[in-house]
């Protein structure tokens, strides 16, 4: 496990920093440009707020503010963006604060965070209390949600930005059935903190928060994103009716019944090798890679939670 030492500037400003991105699934930057400078000058606070463009390079921009030491940085995005925007934070002592407007906005549900607008943005002038959020490093990049191979990686790219925006969590229904009446399977050698193995798997689910983002769904028992630790569900389903009675489990919250799925934990290396080629996918995106070869970073970064968050 590689923990993250943070830097800790010897002048701090009081100034906050925030990037919006205006095409996150339900962001209205106007709302969000409005709300944030109303809440600046009724707390007498400094606040840059800019709206971040669609070729821009998020971390780079970040590591840029960050020359300037502010007292903390405001993203308004989905998990996309606020991983890019925590990427470029890691190694400082900076909070990182949230707006969730993008579509399932998985890491502020997993920390608990409003989701209302106003509250959110309250939250981020006035929060004290942070929280470590661990990231999984795959060569220079930075990811902070999950990592998925396989099936569930085909279906998530089959499903177009306009059917997510507009039917959010049911757009991946309709694309899902033909994936799984496929039965599509894949062999791997999976290397676990040095263990190897070798397995055939519909998907395999590399996960540093726990939530599916629909409802309760979960992933696997005991995920958390502040564990110095990932969590590696292997499914071995092989029909529908596999994948529908491993469902069942889950929605009981009984992961472990689930005979098809292997779960696995790592403090520090994860290495996975596809026999064939296989879509691989991180943090919502398509990652153009043929193996993984993963490093657990801890406490990679602090986020700004709730006091009553009860992590």
């Amino acid at each position: 496990m590689t923990a993250i030492q943070p830097s800790h500037p010897s002048s701090q400003s009081t100034q906050l920093f925030a990037l919006i991105n205006p095409v996150a699934g339900s962001c209205d930057p106007a709302s969000v440009h409005a709300t944030l400078t109303r809440l600046c000058v009724a707390a007498g606070q400094d606040c840059v707020i800019r709206v971040t463009t669609a070729d821009e390079d998020m971390t780079a921009s970040v590591k840029s503010i960050v020359q300037q030491n502010p007292a903390c940085l405001v993203v308004a995005g989905g998990d996309g963006t606020v991983g890019a925007v925590a990427a470029g934070l890691v190694g400082t002592a900076i909070p990182l604060a949230i707006l969730p407007v993008g579509t399932a906005n998985l890491i502020a549900h997993e920390l608990n965070l409003p989701t209302d607008l106003e509250t959110a943005c309250q939250l981020a002038f006035a929060g004290q209390r942070t929280r470590p959020l661990d990231a999984m490093q795959v060569d220079d990049q930075l990811l902070f949600t999950r990592i998925s191979l396989g099936t569930y990686s085909k279906i998530t790219e089959n499903t177009s930005p306009e059917a997510k925006k507009r039917f959010r969590q049911l757009a991946y229904v309709w694309n899902a059935v033909p994936e799984l009446l496929g039965g599509h399977r894949w062999r791997f050698t999976i290397e676990l903190d040095g263990k190897a193995i070798i397995t055939r798997a519909a998907f395999i689910m590399i996960a540093n928060v726990g939530t599916v983002g629909a409802g309760s769904l979960r992933w696997g028992p005991d995920i958390k994103p502040d564990d110095g630790r990932i969590d590696v569900c292997i499914v071995h389903a092989r029909t529908l009716l596999d994948h529908l009675v491993m469902l069942w489990h889950v929605l009981r919250h009984r992961h472990r019944d689930a005979e098809v799925v292997d779960y696995y934990q790592v403090t520090n290396r994860l290495r996975i090798a596809p026999h064939k080629r296989v879509p691989i996918r991180g943090d919502g995106e398509s990652l153009k890679r043929e193996n993984l070869d993963i490093a657990v970073i801890a406490g990679a970064v602090n986020v700004i939670v709730p006091d009553d968050d009860p992590a």
